[in-house]
């Protein structure tokens, strides 16, 4: 080929040499099992993976096969999610009725069904057959961020591979490109979102900057000493019980940005540009007490103890002061 193979995707140097080296030797698997966290590159992977086999059959594809499979527009490249909560029978019935179709350009078709984890296990029994023996030039891709929620038996029929959350310099290149912010603004998603791509754009959104002015105004409450304030911000925020992993991880940024500073360690342990606005005023052992507080909220939350309480002990974990 005359092209380099996965050139969507960031990082993930295993997955890579891997599938690298079964297209340079012409024998990649008929199912893979791509597995890791949300935003790593498993889709993009999925997706070049599937141009590129395109391509190796079918000489005169070039450069469409991969324009087509990012723009999801190729009639022989075929993207699924689950139509609602989870993949029923009856949209397994569906793209199995496609799968037996011939391909439309070429030899080779490729489906990829996004969201694995979310199989029926009826739906994951009738995929068992078509999965363990294909049609010829048919291969199947199955995305997933929960390697623990896919049937052993599925699993067994595929080649499973590990995607990691990206490191810093891989995910800035990816969002200096993908969503045009500046390095400054790369490198503060970056430490927020913690390798994810998805969740960096997120936050470079309206709900995820909203998220990050709530774990401001912890900095804010927990500096000020209010008793007040500070179970305001409990009741501002405990609703949000399936949002509150994401915003305790932010809170965890912020809290370290400020101990870094506060302790006077040297400026390149910081993983943020822009550092947090509020909580200058917090000692490194209020910050310390804070943090340790904070792991101890995590834990409680996901033995799915009270959120409120869990909010509570948090925000008082912070030095006292006035009423």
């Amino acid at each position: 080929m005359n092209r380099p193979y996965l050139p969507h995707l960031v990082g993930q140097p295993f997955a890579r040499r891997i599938l690298s080296a079964a297209l340079d030797s012409g024998r990649s698997a008929s199912a893979y099992l791509f597995e890791g966290p949300p935003g790593c590159g498993k889709k993009t992977a999925a997706l070049d993976l599937a141009a590129a086999l395109l391509d190796a059959d079918h000489a005169d594809a070039g450069e469409g096969a991969w324009s087509r499979a990012s723009r999801r527009t190729h009639p022989d490249i075929r993207l699924f999610a689950p139509s609602g909560a989870s993949f029923k029978v009856e949209q397994v019935h569906d793209l199995l009725a496609q799968a037996a179709l011939r391909p439309f350009e070429g030899r080779r078709k490729v489906f990829i069904l996004d969201r694995a984890e979310d199989l029926t296990p009826a739906a994951a029994n009738k995929l068992l057959k078509p999965i363990e023996e294909p049609p010829d030039g048919m291969t199947w891709i199955l995305v997933t961020t929960q390697r623990s929620a896919i049937p052993a038996t599925i699993a067994s029929r595929c080649q499973s591979l590990r995607f990691y959350p990206l490191d810093e310099a891989s995910l800035r290149t990816v969002l200096e490109r993908e969503l045009s912010v500046d390095a400054r603004r790369a490198r503060d998603l970056a430490a927020l979102s913690g390798g994810s791509v998805r969740l960096a754009a997120w936050y470079q959104g309206a709900e995820g900057r909203a998220q990050v002015q709530e774990a401001e105004a912890f900095l804010e409450a927990a500096a000020s000493g209010s008793l007040v304030q500070k179970l305001d911000w409990v009741e501002l925020v405990q609703d949000e019980r399936r949002g509150l992993e994401r915003l305790l991880g932010v809170l965890w940024v912020l809290l370290r940005e400020r101990w870094i500073a506060a302790s006077g360690l040297p400026g390149h342990l910081r993983l943020m540009q822009d550092g947090p606005v509020h909580g200058g005023a917090l000692a490194p052992e209020a910050l310390e007490a804070l943090m340790q507080a904070l792991v101890r909220c995590q834990g409680a939350l996901a033995r799915n103890a009270n959120a409120s309480l869990a909010l509570t002990a948090l925000v008082l974990a912070g030095p006292a002061g006035r009423p």
